[in-house]
């Protein structure tokens, strides 16, 4: 699996290309995909916009609700900044809601901003990445597991 060094040129590829695919970051939880995208926005020296999954279909909702998704959408594909969205996997079982949030990040990534997206991997992680698959880069993070949860040094059986 690649490591957080080896995915480290391609985020920064993702938040300098104009214009590009979204790219998500995959990995179980502490793999280190925050501290990764959080490393490279420092040293491009941008000013990212981040939002949890869940906060963002909070103000999609409350925009259609309040007829003001237009002024919305038009807010998030000229805002120049990346946008980091975190924990995609809070939109398991909603097809409708990922929908709109994908013609979003395709509408920002054909207007040059750059979007990068993040996925703590588990059950209905697969659901998400399907989803993914056909319009963003879809990278892991997930370092090789140890191969067992047994101690190195056991004492003699007596």
């Amino acid at each position: 699996m690649p490591t957080a060094a080896r995915i480290r040129p391609r985020v920064a590829a993702a938040l300098s290309r104009r214009p590009c695919r979204p790219l998500a970051i995959t990995g179980r939880t502490g793999a280190g995909k925050t501290t990764l995208l959080r490393a490279v926005v420092a040293k491009a020296d941008l000013q990212a916009a981040w939002c949890p999954a869940v906060d963002l279909v909070e103000r999609v909702i409350e925009a259609l609700r309040y007829d003001r998704y237009p002024a919305l959408r038009a807010a998030l594909v000229a805002d120049p900044r990346p946008l980091v969205i975190e924990h995609l996997e809070d939109l398991r079982g909603k097809p409708r809601t990922r929908d709109q949030i994908r013609r979003l990040l395709l509408s920002r990534a054909a207007n040059g901003a750059a979007s990068i997206l993040t996925l703590t991997t588990g059950p209905g992680g697969a659901e998400i990445v399907r989803w993914l698959g056909g319009w963003a880069e879809v990278v892991s993070l997930d370092r090789a597991r140890t191969r067992s949860a047994r101690p190195r040094w056991m004492p003699p059986r007596l």
